[in-house]
């Protein structure tokens, strides 16, 4: 029978692999192992049959043959916050606050806040930071754009 195998030991002259689907363990023999470079934790398809050899059926499978590596699906390149700020700051025209730009782009405040903090510490964007009474220590308002020279209308 045809199966998916991880394999989790793999020796000189025989390994151990569990099959996906049940997790129950196979014997890979020394004939199998020569005849294919096995990698700790790769996935293969591989025949498998009862295993006789075991009489107290704790490795109740016996690897006969095994197919090159299982093709993993590829996965979508992971986007970063701040290519989504990125993204999201060309519907914006004026100044704007990082809500705003939360709600366009679909991301937390917060995240949005911290991406456009990081693009201005490297000359990104603008910001002008609002406090409503002097002293304060931390701005009640943070305006962002993409050029100072729309913050000074």
């Amino acid at each position: 029978m045809l199966k998916e195998i991880t394999t989790t030991y793999s020796g000189e002259f025989h390994a151990f692999a569990v099959l996906t689907d049940t997790f129950e363990q196979a014997y890979v023999p020394n004939s199998v192992v020569s005849s294919i470079n096995l990698e700790v934790g790769r996935t293969y398809r591989a025949g498998v049959v009862e295993n006789r050899h075991d009489p107290k059926g704790q490795t109740p499978w016996f690897v006969t043959f095994i197919e090159p590596q299982v093709e993993e699906e590829p996965t979508a390149p992971e986007i970063t916050t701040s290519e989504i700020v990125r993204a999201a700051m060309i519907h914006f025209q004026e100044p704007f606050l990082a809500a705003e730009l939360a709600d366009v782009a679909g991301i937390g405040t917060k995240e949005a806040g911290a991406a456009l903090n990081n693009m201005f510490t490297s000359g990104e964007v603008s910001c002008a930071k609002i406090y409503k009474t002097g002293g304060q220590s931390k701005a009640s308002q943070t305006v962002w754009c993409t050029d100072v020279r729309k913050l000074l209308k």
